[in-house]
C-alpha cells in the first residue's frame, strides 16, 4: 500500500539550495569540458609550431647546400606538397577533438535529460497510483482503494503536520 505524501511550500523552498547545486555542478561539468577541450586545442597547436619550425630549418639547411637553381625548386615544391597534406592531418585532428567534445557534451545531457525523465515519470506513477485502471478500464476500484490509503502532509523536517486516513 503506498501513500500520498502533499509537499508544504516550505518544502519546495528548501529544496531550491539543491536544485541550484545540481545546476551549478552541471555548469561545471560543462565549463570543465570547454576547458579540456581548449587545452587539447593547445597543445595541437603548440606542437603543430614546433613542427613547422623544425621543418622550415631543415629545408633552408637543404636549400642551402642545394647548388642548383633546379634543386632548390625541387625541394620548395615537395615542401609545399608536404605542406598540404600537414595542414589536412592538422584540421583532422582539430575536427576530432571538437567532435569528441560534442560527444562528451551531448552524453552528458542525454544523462542528465534521462535522470530527470525517470524522476518526472516516478513522480507521475507515484502520484497516479490506483488511477491508471480507472481510466483504462472504466473499474473504479483502484481509485477507491487509493482514496481510503493514507495521507499525510509533511513539513521540511519530515514530520507529519496532518494524517488522515479512511
Amino acid at each position: 500500500m503506498s501513500q500520498s505524501v502533499i509537499a508544504l511550500p516550505e518544502d519546495i523552498k528548501a529544496q531550491s539550495p539543491r536544485r541550484a547545486a545540481s545546476a551549478v555542478a552541471e555548469m561545471n561539468d560543462l565549463a570543465q569540458l570547454c576547458v579540456t577541450t581548449a587545452e587539447r586545442i593547445s597543445d595541437l597547436n603548440r606542437r603543430a609550431v614546433r613542427t613547422t619550425i623544425a621543418e622550415q630549418r631543415a629545408i633552408a639547411m637543404e636549400v642551402a647546400n642545394e647548388r642548383s637553381p633546379f634543386g632548390a625548386w625541387r625541394l620548395q615544391m615537395s615542401y609545399t606538397l608536404a605542406g598540404a597534406a600537414k595542414a589536412t592531418a592538422y584540421w583532422r585532428h582539430l575536427n576530432e577533438i571538437v567532435l569528441d567534445a560534442m560527444v562528451d557534451a551531448v552524453n552528458g545531457a542525454e544523462r542528465r535529460l534521462n535522470s530527470s525523465f525517470m524522476a518526472v515519470n516516478s513522480a507521475f506513477e507515484d502520484a497516479a497510483s490506483g488511477v491508471g485502471s480507472t481510466i483504462l478500464t472504466g473499474d473504479p476500484t483502484h481509485a477507491v482503494q487509493g482514496a481510503k490509503e493514507a495521507m499525510q502532509i509533511v513539513s521540511t523536517d519530515a514530520t507529519v503536520v496532518s494524517s488522515r486516513s479512511r
